[in-house]
């Protein structure tokens, strides 16, 4: 794309102030100077100036970038195949042998080795490496890991963890060597690292020497524009190329005149509220059952999604996990069964406003979600409209992501509405013992069941998936009944092109989309 291209008078069409306009202003780099680079519009930036992929969640932007690669990948049909690693097999419950692509090079132009795997993944474990990551090395449970000769190591756990290879493919579980000043990251995928401008942009070259083949384009940037809308209209301006989480309503509009160069396919990805249980009105058991109850997912969907972007949650996993989900849950609306036990329970209407009362006070509940998603905004204000009907008050209010969790786990919030993908592993572990294993870092709940920690133990220990299946299935049953997690919807995830982009693909796991084939038509 020209660096000469002039600025349409976007400001003067929707009305945004300059503060606005300029999170998707094009900053002058010294990559926009190749002769094929995409723009690609995503909801998310980096979180620093070199976001090291292994540490929280930056690896899922530099693996969408094609910077970084895990050592096992996710096919489009959710399957595990080859990546960085030949071949993997499960030599006993605790010990798993992987033999590496032998060409494979790094950024700075060196062979990856079985010990470079290694040095990378003990970082980990390093407190203070900008690629500490205490959360995959707790799913990993690695204790050791063995180089038997340059293109073979031996994990072993420290325990049975049949999801361990499945845990490899997580984004995070990336493959790198410590950075230099001219290479900050060195990865191994189809595109170099070049810089990050944190929550705005991150911009990448071509890597030549790929193992995968040379890629089509020069350059990837990616630009941070949290506010779908604003996206939309980048693109319209041409200022970018591709809007990976376009506006439904606008994306039902173009499907509906015939228009844009349109795509769409179903995610993992479950819109669900996050509520803390361990204190604070929620904390009240039935309360939560009414709040669930009190929300009509069809006609949020209808409302938030316009058609085009998903369909109601009845457990943890979409259809597209089907192996996976547990088939016969449901959960209803039905807001008169919701009046019903709170009158019960003398949760009630004291003095005749329409606020119901808990413990002699006005019920309020504090409700926070962030931008990013187009949904999450329309469902927060559904949702408080919804609760209204069977007299539960609501606060909501549009926050930062981190700082709402950490309200919601000092107790300073009830719940926090979130858009999580459920298997970015494609195994069913990843996200109850990530989110409501009891003392884990994102229970921000502080919630804790026996029954379920030992079932999540279970479900790791056993290598038969029918056996496995049982205790995820009583899993969600058990999520289902107490509620620490409030699903929504499964969501479908819907991009737009400016009519060139070619080689695109949206992957059911949302942790993929920069190939070597991506490009842009003449």
């Amino acid at each position: 794309m020209s660096q000469q291209r002039s600025k349409p008078s976007i400001v003067a069409l929707m009305g945004v102030s300059a503060l606005s306009f300029a999170a998707f202003a094009m900053p002058s780099l010294p990559v926009q100077a190749a002769e094929k680079t995409m723009r690609i519009a995503v909801p998310f930036g980096p979180k620093s100036s070199v976001p090291d992929p292994r540490a929280r969640q930056n690896g899922w932007l530099s693996n969408r970038a094609g910077v970084s690669e895990t050592l096992i990948g996710l096919g489009y049909d959710m399957t595990m195949q080859p990546r960085l690693a030949e071949t993997f097999q499960n030599l006993s419950p605790t010990e798993w042998k992987l033999t590496l692509r032998k060409d494979v090079k790094f950024h700075d132009g060196s062979d990856m080795t079985a010990q470079d795997v290694k040095a990378s993944f003990e970082k980990f474990d390093i407190e203070g490496h900008p690629g500490h990551n205490p959360r995959l090395s707790r799913l990993l449970g690695i204790e050791s890991i063995t180089v038997e000769d340059d293109h073979t190591l031996v994990f072993k756990t420290k325990s049975p963890n049949s999801a361990f290879l499945w845990s490899l493919t997580e984004p995070s579980a990336a493959v790198l060597k410590d950075g230099t000043d001219d290479l900050p990251l060195i990865g191994t995928g189809p595109f170099v690292f070049v810089m990050a401008e944190p929550d705005k942009t991150y911009q990448t070259r071509k890597f030549t020497d790929y193992w995968g083949g040379e890629p089509k384009l020069d350059g990837i940037v990616m630009d941070a524009l949290s506010d779908p809308s604003v996206a939309a209209l980048a693109l319209q301006a041409g200022d970018v190329d591709l809007v990976t989480n376009y506006p439904e309503p606008d994306f039902a509009a173009l499907k509906d005149k015939g228009e844009g160069q349109l795509f769409s396919n179903p995610t993992t990805r479950l819109f669900f509220f996050q509520v803390r249980t361990a204190d604070g009105p929620l904390a009240n058991d039935t309360l939560r059952t009414a709040v669930s109850l009190g929300l009509d997912r069809e006609t949020i969907v209808a409302a938030s999604l316009n058609g085009v972007g998903g369909e109601v949650a009845n457990s943890l996993f979409p259809a597209t996990m089907a192996s996976w989900a547990n088939g016969n849950l449901t959960l209803d609306y039905d807001p008169e069964k919701a009046k019903a036990l709170l009158d019960e329970a003398g949760i009630t209407d004291t003095n005749g406003d329409g606020n119901r009362e808990l413990d002699g006070e006005e019920i309020s509940l504090k409700i926070r979600s962030y931008e990013g998603r187009a949904a999450l905004r329309p469902t927060l204000e559904i949702t408080q409209a919804l609760l209204q009907q069977i007299g539960i008050g609501a606060e909501i209010a549009m926050g930062e992501y981190d700082a709402n969790n950490e309200a919601l786990k000092a107790g300073e919030i009830d719940m926090h509405l979130q858009a999580w993908g459920t298997a970015p592993q494609g195994d069913p572990d990843y996200f109850p013992s990530t989110l409501v294993e009891s003392g884990v870092g994102y229970n921000f709940s502080g919630y804790s069941n026996e029954e379920l920690d030992a079932l999540l133990k279970k479900g790791r220990e056993d290598f038969d998936d029918e056996v496995r299946k049982e205790h995820y299935d009583r899993i969600q049953e058990i999520i289902n009944a107490d509620l620490p997690l409030i699903p929504v919807f499964h969501k479908t995830q819907v991009s737009v092109g400016n009519g060139k982009v070619d080689g695109y693909k949206i992957h059911p796991a949302e942790t993929y989309l920069v190939t070597p084939d991506l490009t842009l038509a003449e």
